[in-house]
């Protein structure tokens, strides 16, 4: 019996050794065995990346620029969403932690900060006339397509948030985070 066990003990090793050396494989349309491709999360910090917009047209999706006092008020304008928005979940996060014995969550982690945020600007002209900014956030990427090409994202979860411009009005007319599913 003891015979059966050390037996049974050498050859389960030596199968999870052989087993953990395969490389990892995945199966396509033919049914051909083709090598996984592993696919690296970039997390965004604007301070150790310069070029952290991407500017497009929104009918043409093509690149565009902008003037410095139109990048000033989109910047001036989501630095106020953000700070709007923060002040009023300090209020929900105290609120929700006081009204729940088991509520912990710590608004130092919960707030947004724009320094962790890529962005694409996609600008268009309204039926008035006035140029209008839709500002798409993201904090993580998986290849600089995002420079070339319109980021599409179902829901997100708390790593992308959305804004609406008037550049010409200078204020915000939409503003809103992706939740968690």
């Amino acid at each position: 019996m003891r015979n059966h066990f050390f037996n049974f003990s050498i050859l389960l090793i030596t199968s999870s050794i052989f087993s953990c050396n395969k490389i990892e494989k995945q199966v396509n349309d033919e049914s051909e065995l083709v090598p996984s491709k592993y696919i690296e999360q970039n997390q965004s910090d604007t301070l150790k990346e310069p070029n952290y917009i991407a500017i497009f047209d929104q009918d043409s999706k093509k690149k565009t620029k902008l003037s410095i006092n139109e990048l000033r008020i989109i910047n001036h304008n989501l630095i106020k969403g953000v700070n709007d928005y923060n002040d009023k979940l300090k209020i929900r996060l105290e609120k929700w932690n006081k009204e729940s014995k088991t509520s912990t969550l710590d608004f130092e982690k919960e707030k947004l900060n724009l320094r962790y945020f890529y962005r694409q600007y996609f600008v268009s002209t309204n039926e008035s006339g006035d140029k209008i900014v839709n500002v798409f956030c993201f904090c993580v990427y998986y290849d600089d397509d995002w420079r070339k090409n319109q980021v599409y994202v179902m829901d997100g979860g708390n790593c992308y948030l959305n804004i609406t411009i008037n550049i010409t009005k200078n204020k915000i007319e939409y503003f809103g985070t992706h939740g968690e599913a």
